[in-house]
């Protein structure tokens, strides 16, 4: 999901995280120079991208989702596409990084953090619907994160403390990926369905991590939600200044 790139200069060496394509690179928009900020002159001065000009198209894209394989049409099939990724992510990453017993219940995990994409991570509620113990969640949560399968959206507190212990929200780092592990079938019934609204907010999510990490920017991305339970998703610290 994730390629390194490094390079040698003068005996440093730089390291690049790319996901897969971004919506510019995948429409070859026009070249975005600086990394995403909700600032308005940056928002009524970039150009529309052409192929995301109504709501099927979003769709569509989203549930297509960013591997270049995919975006470039060298392979048509999405579905036997996501499904050996899945099989291969299994067999060959997952072991790599530990030993998991029943395969099988680590793709019963897998599902249901894709069910949970854009929401609030309550790691007992998860344990229950997979049938294994909290401690295994948070080991397998690790294996997601370090495969960069998914990211934990922390929230937002002055107190960096605070940030670590409250519960993350997870979004998936590649809507097609969760959109195949739904087992939606199709961009009108995805629209449609009860998680549109999540995985629309994951797509925009990722959107904005891509506009930092592949110009090689750090981002600080969190969530933010008052008492009243109104959200602010994502909120971007930066230069000391905090913007949503």
């Amino acid at each position: 999901m994730m390629r390194g790139i490094t390079e040698t200069l003068a005996g440093r060496v730089a390291l690049v995280n790319l996901l897969g394509f971004s919506q510019r690179e995948a429409h070859r928009a026009a070249h975005q120079e600086l990394p995403f900020l909700p600032e308005p002159q940056r928002l009524t001065g970039t150009e529309p991208i052409e192929g995301l000009v109504s709501e099927a198209d979003v769709f569509r894209a989203i549930r297509t989702g960013s591997l270049p394989a995919l975006v470039t049409r060298k392979i048509t099939e999405r579905d036997v596409f996501f499904s050996s990724y899945v099989q291969t992510y299994l067999q060959r990453d997952v072991c790599d990084l530990t030993q998991v017993g029943d395969q099988q219940v680590f793709l019963r995990f897998l599902r249901a953090c894709a069910a949970r994409t854009a929401q609030e991570l309550n790691l007992s509620d998860l344990a229950r619907d997979v049938d294994v113990s909290v401690m295994t969640i948070k080991h397998w949560l690790s294996i997601l994160e370090a495969s960069h399968q998914i990211l934990l959206l922390r929230p937002f507190h002055s107190n960096v403390t605070k940030r670590i212990v409250k519960r993350p929200r997870l979004h998936f780092l590649d809507p097609g990926l969760c959109c195949c592990l739904c087992e939606w079938s199709s961009p009108e019934t995805l629209a449609a369905g009860s998680m549109a609204g999540a995985i629309f907010e994951t797509f925009v999510v990722t959107e904005i991590l891509k506009s930092w990490w592949h110009r090689a920017q750090p981002t600080y991305l969190y969530y933010y939600r008052d008492r009243e339970k109104r959200d602010v998703d994502p909120l971007i610290e930066h230069a000391c200044q905090r913007r949503c």
